[in-house]
């Protein structure tokens, strides 16, 4: 039985963790909120970000009560794993700094998985509009245009993204030692 609570708790806080990142992505990459996807994920996370925006208020692009809200998720998260497997979760300044890794670790895993998905959708249907395809475009884009200044495309193809690839591979590594 505490394996399908775990399973189910997992899932959920982990969704939600999911949905605060990619609201707080959508506003620092500058993402057009009428995309369909955009609207769904403004829609979802709304509700817990507009009571948060009176007290913490975002600077430029950066939607700090979003990241807050996915922290939160996340020291929620550890608690209750913690609670159904019966052990120690750590100090609360533990569980704060490492779910705020956590969440830095999912932006980056965020840009991993977009850029993956780019270049697998250039390959299949280049070209083709997609809502999603769009989204993920637009995220990306951030990264992807320094790198594309430093190594410009050859022969029409565009090796940036492995400059990328490679930063997100170091800051990969680096995040996990700062876990206390």
């Amino acid at each position: 039985m505490s394996e399908v609570l775990f399973y189910v708790t997992t899932f959920l806080l982990q969704t939600v963790t999911v949905l605060f990142v990619a609201r707080f992505l959508l506003q620092a990459c500058r993402v057009d909120f009428y995309n369909p996807i955009s609207q769904g994920i403004v829609k979802a996370t709304d509700p817990v970000l507009k009571p948060m925006r009176m007290v913490l208020p975002g600077y430029r692009n950066l939607d700090f009560a979003a990241f807050l809200a996915a922290v939160i998720a996340q020291v929620i998260f550890v608690y209750a794993v913690a609670a159904i497997s019966g052990r120690f979760p750590g100090t609360a300044l533990q569980v704060i700094v490492n779910s705020g890794i956590n969440v830095l670790l999912f932006i980056v895993k965020a840009f991993w998985w977009g850029i993956l998905i780019m270049i697998i959708a250039s390959f299949i249907a280049p070209g083709s509009y997609h809502p999603a395809l769009t989204l993920l475009q637009q995220l990306t884009e951030p990264l992807l245009a320094p790198a594309r200044r430093l190594i410009p495309p050859m022969g029409g193809l565009d090796f940036s993204p492995i400059l990328v690839f490679l930063l997100i591979g170091v800051i990969e590594r680096i995040l996990p030692q700062l876990y206390i």
